[in-house]
């Protein structure tokens, strides 16, 4: 399974905030039930096959039931939910990886996370100012986010400490011009 932070990173880049506690909060089961952990909180992940597939991850019966709650409790709670529901996905696309696939994607994560520039012309997530470009109507945006920027230092930290500890991580993130102080 990846990593809490993977997923924030994941989660960053799609909807502009890294919702780190909730991913540690749907894999809190794996304390208990090792790898066993996906029997609890990942619904989404016993559906693969009977109500989705890589071909079509989040059908219309997802899609509707996310604009439904869009609409009665707010854009902010949808996003939420789209990020509890595609964690699954993600999970079992992590399943399908080799070792060094898993490895390759952390190193690519890390690296991505670690450099705000990309962040914000590649993602429209400006982590220093804490701003979220949106298109609201047809108008792009930039919208204020101020717990983004504790948010985002909070995941680069924690994912710091991950590289200390890792000298893979370490040795790709030097070759691609990633300079970390360890």
């Amino acid at each position: 399974m990846p990593s809490a932070w993977v997923h924030a990173v994941i989660d960053l880049l799609a909807y502009g905030r890294p919702y780190f506690d909730l991913h540690k909060q749907k894999d809190k089961p794996h304390t208990a039930l090792s790898s066993n952990h996906r029997i609890v909180n990942h619904d989404w992940y016993q559906a693969y096959r009977s109500s989705w597939d890589f071909a079509e991850p989040f059908p219309p019966c997802i899609r509707e039931s996310i604009q439904i709650l869009r609409n009665e409790e707010g854009a902010d709670k949808a996003e939420q939910v789209m990020a509890w529901t595609d964690h699954d996905y993600v999970d079992r696309t992590w399943d399908a990886l080799s070792g060094v696939e898993r490895k390759y994607w952390e190193g690519f994560f890390a690296w991505v996370l670690l450099s705000p520039k990309i962040l914000k012309d590649r993602a429209d997530v400006d982590v220093l100012d804490g701003k979220i470009k949106r298109t609201i109507k047809n108008h792009e945006t930039w919208e204020s986010c101020p717990q983004l920027r504790s948010e985002y230092k909070r995941v680069c930290n924690y994912v710091r400490a991950v590289i200390g500890n890792d000298r893979a991580l370490q040795d790709m993130l030097e070759r691609h011009g990633q300079k970390e102080k360890h």
